[in-house]
Order: C-alpha cells, then structure tokens, then sequence
C-alpha cells in the first residue's frame, strides 16, 4: 500500500469548480463537497471496478456540529459523536455522469441526516455492537477535520501550533480520506487530503486527478509524498 498526500490550493479549487456548468446548483458547493466528489470518482476508476458493482461513499460528520440543530448532545457528554451517512451508485453510473451529478450527491448525503436517521444509526450500532459494520466492500470514507487547524480552533489555554497530518487510511480498514486545513508554498489557505491505495492503483489515481487539472500550471506539485 501507498500513502500520498493531494494538495488543493485556490488554483486547483477553481479548477474543478469550472468542470461544473454555470448556473448549476453544484457551483455553490463547498471545497469538502467539490473535492470529494472528484476523489471518489478517480478512486473508483483507479481501483479497476466493474460497471456494474456498487461502489459507496461515506461521509463522518461531526454531531456537534452547526448543521445538527435537531438533536442536541446531552450536556457534559464528551465521548464520540459523529455520524456516518452513506451514498451509493454503480460504478458505471458514477464514473459516467458530470462532476456536477457527482457532487449533488454528496450534498444530499450530509443533508439526508435527520432526528430519525441519527436515532436509527445509533440503534443499528447499538444491536450490532460493532462499528464500522463488517460490510464495509467497496466503500470510501471521508472526513473533514479542517477546522481543527492553527488559528481555527481555539481551546482556551493556548495557540495551537499544530499536530501534522493524519496518516493515509484508517488504522484497521485503510479507507479514510482525510481533509486537513494547511497552506501552500504561495501561502494560500489550502486543503490536503490524504489517500492509502496498492502501489498500482495510486499510479492510476494520481493520472485522473492530473486529468482534472491538466489546465493549471501548479499540477506537478499537486502530489505530497509522504514522510512515514
């Protein structure tokens, strides 16, 4: 397995955003949601999929956060409290429809997260006992953690100086993705996504997303290699 690390600045952010129609809902979509998209389609198509499988993506949401104004966390609960919604297509249907479908699918996916689905996840959870569910096939996972950065989060005590990057993939399933805030070599506020795939694959990935940035100059340094 091989871990890299993908740099979005400005540039490439534009970049993919131009891919959408103008006047298409997907434009106003944000850099987790554009990003994702593009990830989970050129993952797909580097992992060599059939048409016809159904491949998934999902999505750990931070149940503290602004969105969920439907179910509070009781008051002095500091365990885990995340949800994780999933979206689903074929292969073929993912990998053949515009960036913009892509990325309105991911949109309804944080949005489809309800009082009801979140008492059903944790209901799920609690009768199997196990989590994430061992039928995890083909599934990508995705995580926004760019608000923990320096000068974002502020814990009260002191400046944050910061803990570095995750490590590509999960420690027992190697799924996850994880986008974390940074800057780029011009200072730009920037996103770095992490991303664990047989040697192979990663050849194949990094050829896609350079496809869909083939119009900016910065492309050679979109790739970080990793350290570990």
């Amino acid at each position: 397995m091989v871990a890299r690390y993908f740099l979005f600045g400005p540039r490439e952010v534009s970049t993919l955003r131009d891919r959408i129609p103008a006047g298409h809902p997907a434009r106003s979509a944000t850099i987790f949601e554009l990003v994702t998209a593009v990830m989970w389609q050129c993952r797909t198509v580097a992992l060599g999929y059939e048409a016809g499988q159904r491949v998934r993506l999902m999505i750990t949401m931070n149940a503290r956060g602004r969105w969920n104004n439907h179910t509070p966390i009781p008051w002095g609960y500091y365990g885990n409290a995340h949800v994780s919604p999933i979206a689903e297509a074929t292969v073929g249907e993912l990998c053949g429809q515009p960036l913009a479908e892509t990325v309105e699918l991911v949109r309804e996916t944080k949005r489809c997260v309800t009082k009801e689905r979140m008492e059903s996840m944790v209901e799920t959870v609690a009768s199997l006992r196990e989590w994430p569910p061992s039928t995890m096939d083909k599934i990508y996972e995705v995580s926004d953690i760019r608000w923990t950065a320096v000068n974002v989060l502020k814990f009260g005590w002191a400046e944050l100086a910061g803990g570095g990057i995750p490590l590509a993939g999960d420690l027992t399933s190697k799924l996850g993705s994880d986008h974390v805030r940074c800057t780029n070599e011009n200072g730009e506020v920037s996103t770095v996504v992490s991303m664990l795939l047989p040697r192979l694959a990663m050849e194949r990935f990094r050829e896609e997303i350079a496809l869909w940035l083939s119009d900016k100059d910065e492309e050679k340094n979109l790739t970080l290699m990793s350290s570990l």
